[in-house]
C-alpha cells in the first residue's frame, strides 16, 4: 500500500495510465503515421519559454492563464502554454525563406489554467502546423487529413467553420472598444450581452443583430451573404466545396459568428465535435498576422485537438483490440520470448507471466481484464470470460 503523500499531485494535474494511457496511444500513433505520410515532420518544443519571447504574442485570452515562473537560471519563463507560438518561432529560427512551407505535428503536453469551474492544469494535445505557405490549397489538405484522421477511427466528427475576416466586415465602421466588446461576447455565448451592445451602437445594424444567429449548413451562407455579400462567403464556400468533392460534405456545418482573438487569427477558423462527450475535441484556424509578428511573409493555419477526448470519442467507435496475458509455462526465457514474439508478430497484443503456477498466471490475467489467456508452452489460448479453449492453428494468430 502507497503512502498518501505518494500519490498526490498538484491541483489541476493528473497521471493517466492503463486502459486510457493505451487509447491515447493509439489514437496518438494514427495521428503521427497519418500526417507523416503527407510530409508532416515531428516536432518537440521545449517545456519552456523565454517570458520575453512569448509574452507579446501570446493570444489574451491565454495571458490570464499561463503559468509563469523562474528558471534556475534566474531567466523569467512560462510553461508552454501555446504549441503554434513555438512551432512558429522554431521556422523563424531555423527555416531560410526558400525551405518554407514547413509542416510540423505534434502530440505535447500545453499548461494553462482552465476557466471556472474546471481545475485542469495541463493537457496532451496532438496538432499540425502548416508555415509560410502562399496560395489556395493547404486551408483544405489540412481539414481534410484532420477529418481523415478522425474517420480512421471511427469518430463520426463535424467540423465547424468560420471566418475571422467575416466578422472584422460586420464589424466595420464599429470603434475598436465596442468590437472587442462585442467580440467578447460572442467568444462566451453571451447573447443577451451582445444583443445589449448591438442595440447600443449608434446606428443599430440588423444584420449584427443577426450574426450569432446564422449557424448550421448551407443556407447559413445564403443568408451571410445576402448581409455581408458574397465577398465575404467566398474563402468558407470554396473550402466547404473541397471537402464537400471529397465525399466530406456531410461533415461540415458552419457558424458565422464564431469567433477568437480578432488580431491573432486572420481567416477561417474551425471547431471540432466528435464523441459522447458533446464538448469540442479542439479546433484552429488560419494566423497569417503571428508570422508577421516574427517578420515572416507568407500565410499559416494549424489546430489542435484535446488527446484524451480523442481517445474517449474512438473508443464509443472500436472495438478494443484483443489483449493476452502469455504464461511462460516455465519454458527457458529465451523459448518463451520467441514464442510470444511469433505471437505479436501476427498482431496479438501480449504481456507476458512470468509465474511458476499457470492458476495464478489465469487468475492475474482475469484479474488484469486480459480477454485471452496463453499457455506458451502447449499453444492453447483460453477465453478468460467464458472458459473457453482453443488451440489455433497457425495461420489463425
Amino acid at each position: 500500500m502507497f503512502h498518501s503523500s505518494m500519490n498526490r499531485l498538484p491541483r489541476g494535474c493528473r497521471t493517466v495510465g492503463g486502459a486510457k494511457a493505451r487509447a491515447m496511444e493509439r489514437c496518438r500513433r494514427t495521428f503521427m503515421s497519418r500526417f507523416a505520410s503527407f510530409g508532416y515532420d515531428p516536432f518537440l518544443p521545449s517545456g519552456l519559454q523565454l517570458i520575453q519571447s512569448a509574452w507579446e504574442r501570446l493570444p489574451e485570452d491565454l495571458k490570464d492563464r499561463t503559468v509563469c515562473l523562474t528558471s534556475p537560471f534566474g531567466e523569467p519563463c512560462c510553461l508552454r502554454a501555446d504549441l503554434t507560438l513555438a512551432a512558429v518561432a522554431y521556422l523563424g529560427a531555423h527555416h531560410a525563406p526558400q525551405e518554407r512551407p514547413l509542416r510540423l505535428c505534434y502530440a505535447e503536453r500545453v499548461y494553462r489554467t482552465s476557466p471556472p469551474p474546471e481545475s485542469d492544469l495541463e493537457s496532451t494535445q496532438i496538432g499540425a502546423e502548416l508555415l509560410g505557405w502562399d496560395g489556395e490549397g493547404a486551408d483544405g489538405e489540412v481539414l481534410f487529413l484532420l477529418l481523415d484522421f478522425l474517420q480512421s477511427l471511427a469518430i463520426d466528427a463535424t467540423v465547424v467553420l468560420g471566418d475571422t475576416n467575416l466578422l472584422k466586415r460586420a464589424f466595420q465602421g464599429v470603434s475598436a472598444d465596442r468590437a472587442q466588446s462585442l467580440t467578447a461576447a460572442l467568444q462566451q455565448g453571451n447573447l443577451a450581452d451582445y444583443a445589449a451592445l448591438v442595440r447600443g451602437l449608434p446606428s443599430p445594424a440588423a444584420d449584427l443583430a443577426e450574426l450569432p444567429f446564422l449557424r448550421g449548413g448551407p443556407e447559413v451562407l445564403r443568408r451571410g451573404a445576402e448581409l455581408f455579400g458574397n465577398e465575404a462567403l467566398a474563402t468558407l464556400r470554396g473550402l466547404a466545396d473541397t471537402l464537400k468533392d471529397l465525399g466530406m460534405g456531410d461533415r461540415i456545418r458552419f457558424d458565422l459568428s464564431l469567433v477568437r482573438e480578432l488580431d491573432y487569427y486572420s481567416g477561417p477558423l474551425f471547431d471540432v465535435y466528435g464523441g459522447p462527450s458533446g464538448r469540442a475535441l479542439g479546433g484552429g484556424g488560419r494566423y497569417d498576422s503571428l508570422l508577421a509578428d516574427f517578420g515572416i511573409l507568407g500565410q499559416a493555419l494549424g489546430f489542435g485537438l484535446d488527446l484524451e477526448r480523442v481517445a474517449l470519442a474512438a473508443d464509443e467507435g472500436e472495438d478494443r483490440p484483443e489483449r493476452a496475458l502469455a504464461w511462460a509455462a516455465n519454458l527457458p526465457p529465451s523459448e518463451a520470448l520467441a514464442k510470444a514474439l511469433a505471437y505479436a508478430e501476427r498482431g496479438l497484443d501480449l504481456e507476458l507471466s512470468w509465474l511458476t503456477s499457470g492458476e495464478e498466471s489465469l487468475h492475474l490475467a482475469r484479474l488484469k481484464g486480459f480477454s485471452l489467456w496463453v499457455d506458451l508452452r502447449l499453444g492453447v489460448f483460453l477465453d478468460t470470460g467464458t472458459g473457453e479453449r482453443t488451440v489455433p492453428t497457425g495461420g489463425e494468430r
